[in-house]
């Protein structure tokens, strides 16, 4: 795919429509994230007691599930619809390029590595935490587009039209990821790193090298 602002609209909506159904993962972690969320009601403090990211349960009672299951977990509904709409733009595209082994094997990696930089600060500076949110693994899907992006520069960068879709995109990332109320941003920090590292390991190393289709 080029990224020529001439582009027929029509064929553009078809391929991103394309693209969102065979994104298997994506549409997978979407759904299970939004179903545990409406599990709250029925049984929500046993979730939420048992499965929130808390530092001295993990490290003094070895809960180290927890590290794991508060990924799956939101504080409210504007935490989940904020994680889910940030999944679903960036994850169906950049799981269409990694392919999907890779691609869940990088989200959750992310979501640990940001939620274990998060316990370390937490330990380093003597706080007590209480940590949710699929946002840590989120930000390693960004991490890697953010690679791509640096990467590929040379061919978008003269197209207004995209270079304005992708600062409105990273607008709305930062200020949800970084800036909103509540937002761990240790864990954000953490998984947008490791997403990073997983970009240089595909792109650079694996040389996967092709168009990065639905971005434009």
């Amino acid at each position: 795919m080029d990224y020529n602002t001439e582009s027929n609209p029509d064929d553009f909506i078809k391929h991103q429509g394309d693209i969102y159904r065979n994104a298997f993962v994506t549409l997978i972690l979407l759904g299970v994230n939004v179903i545990i969320f409406l599990l709250g009601p029925i049984v929500g403090d046993v979730m939420y007691n048992k499965g929130a990211l808390v530092t001295y349960r993990v490290l003094m009672e070895g809960e180290f599930y927890r590290i794991f299951t508060a990924m799956f977990l939101h504080a409210g509904i504007e935490h989940l619809i904020n994680n889910m709409l940030q999944l679903v733009i960036v994850g169906a595209i950049v799981e269409q390029y990694t392919g999907h082994s890779f691609f869940i094997i990088m989200y959750l990696i992310s979501g640990i590595f940001g939620n274990l930089l998060s316990m370390a600060y937490e330990v380093r500076n003597n706080l007590n935490w209480v940590s949710v949110g699929a946002s840590g693994a989120i930000m390693g899907i960004v991490g890697f587009m953010v690679i791509w992006l640096v990467i590929n520069r040379r061919k978008f960068i003269q197209n207004k039209s995209l270079m304005m879709r992708l600062g409105l995109l990273a607008v709305f990332l930062i200020y949800t990821c970084f800036f909103q109320e509540g937002a761990n941003t240790l864990a954000h920090l953490g998984g947008f790193l490791t997403g990073g590292v997983f970009g240089i390991i595909n792109i650079v190393l694996l040389k996967n090298r092709k168009n990065m289709e639905g971005i434009a």
